[in-house]
């Protein structure tokens, strides 16, 4: 493993000079003992972080088993994970773990890239924002006015309301939730307009209104899409120099990029996306020439210094890319729990926005807490990435004292054992592969097709859950009330299955 430490000492939030200036006489005033004690605390987080990994749940009358960060990176696959962790309005430490691709052994660094996914969307958001500020368009203007090549078709959708920027940024455009899984770099990768038209070599359906522009919330990748079109309609530049130039750049950015390509001096720096099963994927990793959604190539401390800036010019009143209404609206919620290009959840000290990131073989999570001056920014390149991060999470937690990201108690009860029998089977996922489930004492056993047997304890009378890892079980009965079949849920991957004997 590679335990490179780096303690950052950028102040990233920038609340207000007048806090600069009381850190800057600090630091002169108590130059040797003062450093030496914060460095002497750093250490010491940092231990208890990576000593003190926590499961989703443990059983009531017992003590959370605290988990070393490398065992439990063997135990899920993960070959990588490079995080930042914020306090005071800064980024206190960063460090890296790992390794970057599983055939080379090359270690993970400071300045490995990872895709971040949904992470993107932030970045786009913040992009369009500042053509707001400059009046090149407007944030409740019907885009159509915007867009060229490809307009977003008219239908009985659009009799009365067009689809706006607000609207494609808070997920009420009126766009179906579809799948973008990207393109192995050996096979054609299909331009934006093949995309918005569903044309070959793009995978995915024509891109056209499901429901009335504000009539409710659908989060769907398919809005940044339709947004990464207005911006480059708008700007007649491609998306990805039009980023650099509004965002990357003014914010020394230098290891973040949006190309579809990645350029040579990055691609070395680049990590390789792994699956499930810890094998790297085919090429490295996959494109996304849906970049607006999921295109962002970073490192957590390059995400440092955007989320500052944004937090900074709304607390502070003055930025580099964004007038302070436009970042204050990337934190506020629009409609629901969604921001700007953040989800937006709690109140007061507990106010946090947040993100998560997937692509195939990579997983990423945001979390700041402004108020406090608290977050974290993990990057992994692992499909079983955010069951890593979310242990990873509840131990900053309990080390910095968030208000959230907690183990769960679960009670353990019995279930009647003619009840148990009557999920006892096989249930079918596809031709060739199962689930076969057992009996035994007070749980059940379950057996995927070439997996290790899991135990499920009894949270309901018809829902089980496991610990290690933590999966959830309901099982399913017929109108005739006997048992056939499953509903399998892994954060957020759900599964089904139906009873074949």
């Amino acid at each position: 493993m590679n335990g490179r430490g780096r303690n950052a000492g950028r102040n990233i939030f920038a609340v207000r000079a007048a806090r600069g200036a009381l850190l800057l006489g600090l630091v002169f005033g108590f130059l040797s003992s003062a450093c030496e004690t914060r460095q002497s605390l750093t250490r010491k987080r940092i231990d208890r972080v990576e000593k003190g990994l926590l499961r989703a749940v443990y059983f009531k009358g017992q003590t959370p088993e605290k988990m070393r960060l490398q065992e439990r990176m063997r135990f899920y696959r993960v070959p990588g994970i490079s995080l930042a962790v914020f306090d005071k309005h800064g980024v206190e430490w960063g460090k890296s773990y790992g390794i970057k691709d599983v055939r080379t052994l090359e270690p993970v660094t400071a300045d490995t890239l990872f895709q971040g996914g949904a992470l993107s969307q932030s970045v786009a958001a913040a992009t369009v924002l500042r053509l707001v500020d400059s009046g090149h368009i407007g944030l409740d203007e019907n885009v159509n006015n915007q867009l060229r090549e490809w307009k977003i078709p008219l239908t009985a959708f659009t009799a009365e309301k067009g689809v706006t920027l607000r609207g494609l940024m808070t997920h009420t455009a009126g766009f179906p939730a579809q799948v973008f899984a990207g393109y192995p770099e050996n096979q054609p990768v299909p331009t934006l307009l093949q995309v918005l038209e569903g044309a070959k070599p793009a995978s995915n359906r024509p891109i056209v209104l499901d429901f009335e522009p504000g009539a409710k919330m659908r989060a769907t990748d398919a809005d940044f899409v339709v947004l990464q079109k207005v911006i480059e309609d708008s700007t007649g530049k491609p998306f990805a120099a039009q980023i650099k130039e509004a965002v990357l750049e003014p914010l020394g950015m230098k290891h973040t990029t949006f190309e579809i390509t990645l350029p040579g001096a990055l691609r070395t720096q680049a990590a390789s996306g792994h699956v499930r099963g810890g094998q790297a994927v085919d090429c490295g990793w996959n494109a996304y020439p849906e970049l607006a959604a999921k295109g962002i190539w970073t490192t957590p401390s390059d995400l440092a210094l955007f989320v500052g800036e944004i937090l900074g010019t709304a607390m502070s009143g003055s930025g580099k890319i964004l007038t302070p209404a436009s970042a204050r609206a990337m934190l506020t919620p629009q409609v629901g729990d969604q921001g700007l290009g953040f989800l937006v959840d709690g109140a007061g000290a507990d106010m946090r926005f947040h993100l998560q990131g997937r692509t195939r073989g990579f997983a990423s999570s945001l979390v700041v807490y402004p108020d406090r001056g608290l977050g974290a920014i993990l990057m992994t390149n692992s499909d079983n990435g955010f069951l890593l991060i979310d242990e990873i999470l509840r131990a900053i937690s309990e080390v910095y004292l968030w208000p959230d990201f907690k183990p769960e108690e679960k009670p353990l009860y019995r279930l009647d054992p003619a009840i148990c029998a009557e999920y006892v089977g096989r249930y079918e996922v596809t031709s060739d592969y199962a689930l076969d489930v057992g009996h035994e004492d007070y749980y059940l056993i379950i057996r995927p097709t070439g997996q290790a047997p899991t135990k499920f304890y009894v949270e309901t009378q018809s829902i089980f859950f496991s610990v290690d890892p933590f999966i959830r079980i309901q099982f399913k009965r017929n109108d005739a009330g006997r048992v056939d079949g499953l509903v399998l849920w892994q954060q957020d991957f759900e599964q089904t299955a139906r009873k074949t004997n």
